[in-house]
């Protein structure tokens, strides 16, 4: 074994014996921690499997001995921008043969550091972190040659293995982990992050892509592997969830503590280098916008992208040069120090984890819930998520309760054209929804997308209302509380739609006003303009304000008979959601034991004796005070 290791100098020295011996005394200690097992002792010998305390602090001892070769120069850092690993070596002396087994002894250490981390070991995933802060990646071919940054192939590898899991969904303390010690701290180590979840992802969706044209597979093994990559992409999923966008650039221009490694110095201080190179991890289609310039559309950046060609060519050629000096001023940090880059980053990693079709709908409702709230307002072109949420919101069930939110904010905020929406919500108003588990959230969104527009058709305002009233009658008094008070406030916002209310002659209530006209609408239609709402009439009222909860009954009475003269204001909503059965019985509670507690007035003098004033015998018999009166004068 002995003879087979390179015993030439590491660089650092001469070619003398001395530096043979270390190259020798490290090779050995290299040898003996990349076993994973010790000898068993005894006159048998033989080795038995190193525990779980001895194998962390073998990988520990590693990535200490590792990092020394690469603070020593003896084990160059990769290069990012150059044809691969080998391109400084001088090619065949000594020298190379000894950084190449440095390298096999490295590549070997982070396979047996992955093995572990998808073994679920919290202490290889802490001794993972230490080795990506620890070996950096040369930045080469560029302005900033000879700085340094974080090995993406290093955190891509971390990642990888994290999402693995053996098959299994990955314990939430190695996410807890892996964000309070690699990403929480480290602005950089976020940025790489998201282009190793974008990687990831992108060979996902290419192995299921391949794997559905093979028309021999079998079923069985399809089936098995299908579950397979469901896991991962759901644990890619929720590690993408554990990366936060910096707020401001001003927080990126922070002190160094922040970065796994001081940004580099643009050397003569001109634009270019890794904002523009694909050593950031950047890919040709994000240097499109390196200007930093927001589009609504993908139009915008098509009609500009003729122009722009032949300078971004001149930008490659001469090294990465200022185009103009807006963009110089701007290009004198790298990507992973300006805000916009973080924001393209974070919306193609996104939609390339969502276009996976192996993601489960578990996890799919779980970025619906994310995206809207924290995705759209971060990212550099929210329409781009429209086909996610139109598929989600078209597949029904809880999903399409979850897309409302980010569709309804796509439409509003950013322009998007989606001329079923108030088809498709018209569906989602159903009594089940009422009862489910989400009824809150989609009650919550249902006020919103009825209350905030105006433009609403009258047929469309007729056939909601017709709609929540019909549900009142068979949902639980909670559920009947809000469809009521949000039917009145349409009702009373949309003038044209009143006609369902006050429809019938002669007046004498609504059971007559019943019994004169046929309802006509339709309660199976899909379609509002179908449903033939505005020829009927909310005749539903009239039953509800026979219910048995009395706050139901007496809401059905005032539903559409508001005085608008009175300017009386439109009903909180927000009060209506939080209502529940405990809730409505506790109400009532109170509301009987104060009428209990309230004393009843009488009509007549208390007598104070047998007999009245006047009487002969008056003042014989007279009576003591009572208890009333002790009670009062011990207040007084």
């Amino acid at each position: 074994a002995a003879a087979s290791i390179p015993t030439a100098s590491s660089g650092t020295g001469g070619g003398g014996g001395s530096s043979s011996g270390a190259a020798r005394e490290t090779a050995a200690l290299l040898k003996s921690l990349l076993k994973q097992s010790r000898p068993a002792g005894g006159r048998r010998g033989g080795r038995v499997p190193l525990t779980e305390g001895e194998d962390a602090a073998r990988l520990d001892e590693l990535r200490r001995s590792f990092g020394r070769l690469i603070a020593e120069g003896e084990l160059r850092p990769t290069t990012t921008g150059g044809g691969g690993e080998d391109d400084d070596d001088d090619g065949g002396d000594v020298r190379s043969e000894w950084s190449s087994y440095l390298r096999k002894r490295r590549s070997e250490f982070v396979s047996q550091l992955s093995d572990r981390v998808r073994s679920g070991r919290q202490s290889a995933l802490r001794t993972f972190c230490g080795v990506a802060a620890s070996e950096p990646a040369a930045v080469v071919g560029s302005d900033y040659s000879g700085g340094k940054m974080t090995d993406l192939d290093l955190v891509r590898r971390m990642i990888e293995s994290l999402v693995d899991a053996g098959g299994e969904e990955t314990d939430d303390r190695m996410l807890a982990l892996l964000e309070r010690e690699f990403l929480g701290p480290h602005y950089d180590a976020r940025y790489f992050s998201l282009y190793a979840v974008r990687g990831i992802a992108d060979a996902m969706y290419d192995r299921a892509t391949l794997t559905s044209s093979k028309k021999s597979k079998k079923k069985g093994d399809a089936k098995d592997g299908g579950g397979g990559e469901s896991v991962a992409a759901e644990n890619l999923l929720r590690v993408l969830l554990r990366i936060e966008m910096p707020a401001d650039d001003r927080e990126l221009d922070g002190p160094e503590e922040g970065f796994l490694f001081p940004p580099p110095v643009l050397q003569g201080g001109e634009g270019g280098g890794a904002d523009d190179g694909e050593e950031s991890g950047d890919s040709d289609d994000e240097e499109e916008d390196d200007d930093g310039e927001t589009s609504s559309s993908s139009s915008s950046e098509d009609e500009s992208s003729d122009d722009d060609t032949d300078g971004r060519k001149r930008k490659r050629s001469n090294g990465g040069g200022p185009s103009s000096n807006k963009k110089s001023k701007k290009s004198t940090r790298p990507a992973w120090q300006l805000l916009r880059r973080y924001r393209r980053a974070l919306q193609e990693t996104w939609l390339s984890v969502l276009r996976i079709p192996s993601l489960p709908p578990r996890a799919l409702n779980l970025a619906l819930r994310r995206v809207p709230s924290s995705v759209l307002p971060a990212v550099h072109d929210p329409l781009r998520f429209s086909d996610f949420f139109s598929r989600a919101y078209g597949s029904g069930g809880l999903s399409s309760v979850l897309a409302l939110e980010g569709l309804f904010a796509l439409m509003t905020e950013h322009g998007l054209e989606y001329p079923k929406f108030y088809a498709s919500l018209y569906a989602l108003v159903d009594r089940r929804n009422f009862y489910a588990r989400h009824r809150t959230r989609f009650l919550r969104l249902l006020g919103t997308c009825l209350g905030r527009s105006e433009m609403i058709p009258a047929y469309a305002v007729a056939a909601f209302c017709k709609k929540l009233c019909r549900c009142a009658l068979s949902c639980p008094p909670s559920g009947a509380l809000f469809a009521l008070a949000l039917a009145s406030n349409l009702l009373r916002k949309h003038g044209e739609a009143a006609c369902l209310v006050h429809r019938g002659g002669g007046g004498g209530g609504w059971a007559k006003k019943a019994t004169k006209m046929e309802d006509k609408f339709d309660p199976a239609a899909e379609d509002p303009a179908e449903a033939h709402a505005l020829e009927s009439s909310l005749w539903e009222l009239e039953a509800l304000g026979r219910h048995y909860h009395p706050a139901v009954a007496a809401l059905a009475e005032s539903c559409g008979m508001e005085d608008e003269r009175s300017a009386t204001p439109l009903h909180d909503l927000e009060e209506f959601l939080g209502h529940t059965y405990k809730s409505l019985f506790e109400a009532e509670k109170k509301r009987g034991d104060a009428k209990k507690r309230r004393r009843v007035p009488v009509t007549f003098n208390e007598p104070k004796g047998l007999f009245v004033e006047g009487d002969v015998f008056a003042g014989v018999l007279d009576v003591g005070p009572t208890v009333v009166e002790e009670e009062d004068g011990e207040k007084n």
